[in-house]
């Protein structure tokens, strides 16, 4: 009997982890790491959100951690991150300007030109007029 209890105890002492923390939560713990350092806190300039002890990047790492333990990916959490944060959170490099950007960008700045010499030849030709 007492052999049997000590197997027994052996046995759970095995299928317990060593640490403490389950192989998920060290993957969770990795990963939440890696995310935080590909991004920066809004308060903090230049400070990735791991080493920054503002408010906002608390919010951000408990986000993070808790997106990642309910089985999302890593670029799905970096993806809401700056979808909720915008750009500016990001330390990878702005992203290059779309073909689409340039076209509104052009659309934008020839309409604001037409609007404004309209306007001139509105109020020049109402001044001759009077």
């Amino acid at each position: 009997m007492k052999n049997l209890f000590k197997l027994l105890l052996f046995l759970i002492c095995l299928s317990c982890p060593k640490n403490g923390f389950s192989n998920d939560a060290l993957s969770v713990e990795t990963e939440a790491l890696e995310i935080a350092d590909r991004l920066r806190c809004l308060v903090c300039s230049d400070e990735n959100i791991e080493t920054a002890q503002d408010e906002t990047a608390k919010d951000m790492r408990f986000f993070i951690r808790r997106h990642l333990t309910d089985g999302k990916t890593q670029d799905l959490v970096v993806h809401l991150l700056l979808s909720q944060y915008g750009d500016m959170i990001s330390l990878e490099d702005a992203p290059v300007p779309t073909a689409q950007n340039e076209e509104a960008f052009t659309l934008v700045s020839f309409t604001l030109c037409f609007a404004s010499m309209a306007l001139y030849i509105y109020r020049r030709a109402r001044h001759f007029k009077a």
